[in-house]
């Protein structure tokens, strides 16, 4: 990544196979990285890939559907690093029901995992940002905000909504060198799809292929950086085309 040095980026969710993609790909810029998610030993396992490239990293194991427990790890994010310059919302939980199916537990589950989880983080983080008058927030949602597969849809109204929240928080920020973009990712190789469903899907992808983790970094990468200051409250499919014609979903 290009135009990070030295800035602290916190990623939310930085573990899994798209999130860690992002947290090496801000140390490999240079950035002191905040790695937060669920499961302390993978994300001890991140900091010391970080560590032992050279890089700068902390990490943390916090609930992001907990205010409490985002408070306090973005306390400890600022004891550590200082202020904090750009963080990434990567939290996706893409569990999906009928409506007849969707329990008020899990409704429940979903907006906290997909939603409130964004709203925390960015809740501690941006008035920050805009009293240093400096930030860059990227919000990661997924293809199923468009509604596209048949039983998801606590799924696609959590992630539909992030988009809202995008723009409002866009709009906030906007005066005080503050940006927030979200990004809509496709279905990626590495997904929980069986070899004939992956198959599946390449083929009904414009471009005949499956996204990969780099493909997320590389705009992430973007959205984080000088070439995008005047980019804030958008939306950008990273899918392949799949957006296109997504009533042909499997």
């Amino acid at each position: 990544m290009d135009g990070v040095e030295n800035k602290t980026a916190v990623i939310v969710g930085g573990t899994g196979e798209i999130g860690k993609a992002i947290s090496l790909g801000f140390a490999d810029g240079g950035a002191k990285v905040a790695v937060c998610d669920t499961d302390q030993k993978q994300v001890d396992s991140i900091v010391e890939a970080i560590k032992g490239k050279g890089g700068k990293a902390f990490g943390l194991a916090v609930d992001p559907a907990k205010p409490e427990a985002v408070k306090a790890a973005v306390s400890k994010i600022k004891a550590e690093f200082g202020s904090i310059d750009i963080l990434v919302n990567n939290v996706d939980d893409s569990e999906g029901f009928e409506i007849a199916d969707v329990s008020d537990d899990r409704w429940s589950n979903s907006v906290n995992k997909n939603l409130n989880s964004v709203l925390y983080f960015c809740r501690e983080i941006i008035p920050g940002m805009r009293e240093n008058k400096y930030g860059r927030v990227v919000n990661i949602t997924d293809i199923d905000y468009l509604g596209w597969r048949k039983g998801k849809v606590n799924c696609s109204a959590t992630k539909a909504a992030i988009f809202g929240l995008t723009r409002s928080l866009a709009l906030e920020g906007a005066h005080d060198n503050v940006t927030t973009n979200c990004l809509i990712k496709g279905e990626t190789a590495g997904s929980d799809l069986s070899d004939d469903e992956r198959a599946k899907m390449a083929s009904r992808t414009p471009v005949k292929r499956l996204g990969t983790p780099e493909d997320i970094v590389r705009t992430v990468g973007f959205f984080a950086s000088q070439k995008a200051k005047y980019i804030t409250g958008q939306m950008l499919f990273v899918c392949g085309g799949k957006s296109l014609y997504s009533s042909m979903a499997f």
